[in-house]
């Protein structure tokens, strides 16, 4: 029996750079609620984010928020739970990742993680640019590791496909921390990657909230479109993927339509037998 369905935000709810949420999905969303299906958002938006760009009403119960750093109650925004990186943590993967020649945010704390610090010192991916752009006057430049001040919720360092070898040794010498990657919302082809706390990331937090609900897993149904879903989907009875996801994906989970197909109704439906 399906109690609760996980879902992510961007290219599975909302297809990539789209603002509204279809009425299919809409209504999909609607009937898992009248039948007390509990709607969990699973997104890397942070609270500024969400609050700012998701349609008005959207039906959904809670979020789980920058990839697992945060749970909040969506209908009247409280935060329920916050993950983060004290200030020796910060410092030390910021010392680590100043080994590289590469640029990086470090978003600071929940629920002020829209405000970040950046390293520019290599040529900016277009990527990074626009990121930095999109949030005028909310990046503080830094020339020094001692410029940090405070903890922080996470640190995203943006690559290309010809990087990919560098995510891996990032991930290596930082694996006492959650390094995360996903693709980026913004021009759908960069390489996000994302460094949490220790083993901050959607499919923990989830667990956390499902465990508050009194919910198990295998009695939740997910529906993900992309890497930084793996670690709910593998954990949920029910996982399902979009078929515009990358074919690594397409091919371990059961597929619904993309996302500009309706892939959410059809997941919600098939899962929940409406």
């Amino acid at each position: 029996m399906i109690r609760a369905i996980i879902i992510d935000l961007d290219g599975t709810t909302l297809p990539r750079n789209w603002h509204s949420i279809s009425e299919a999905n809409r209504e999909a969303l609607e009937k898992a609620g009248k039948q007390g299906i509990t709607r969990i958002l699973a997104t890397g938006r942070s609270v500024f984010s969400l609050n700012n760009t998701l349609p008005e009403g959207l039906p959904v119960d809670y979020m789980v928020f920058s990839s697992g750093a945060g749970i909040m109650r969506w209908h009247n925004r409280e935060i329920l739970v916050t993950r983060e990186l004290s200030p020796e943590e910060t410092r030390d993967i910021a010392t680590s990742l100043w080994k590289y020649d590469i640029n990086f945010t470090i978003q600071q704390r929940i629920p002020n993680n829209h405000h970040f610090y950046y390293r520019n010192v290599s040529s900016l991916h277009e990527d990074f640019r626009r990121r930095v752009e999109n949030y005028p006057g909310l990046g503080t430049p830094i020339q020094d590791t001692d410029e940090i001040q405070g903890g922080a919720t996470q640190f995203l360092v943006i690559l290309d496909a010809l990087q990919l070898q560098l995510h891996g040794d990032i991930q290596q010498k930082l694996s006492a921390y959650s390094v995360i990657r996903s693709t980026s919302p913004i021009d759908n082809q960069a390489i996000w990657t994302e460094i949490f706390a220790p083993n901050v990331n959607k499919g923990t937090s989830c667990q956390i909230l499902l465990d508050q609900l009194g919910i198990r897993y295998d009695e939740c149904a997910g529906l993900g479109n992309d890497y930084n879903d793996i670690d709910f989907l593998e954990r949920c009875g029910h996982p399902f993927i979009v078929s515009n996801a990358p074919e690594s994906l397409r091919t371990r989970f059961e597929n619904v339509p993309a996302d500009v197909d309706n892939g959410l109704a059809t997941f919600i439906h098939r899962s929940l037998n409406l």
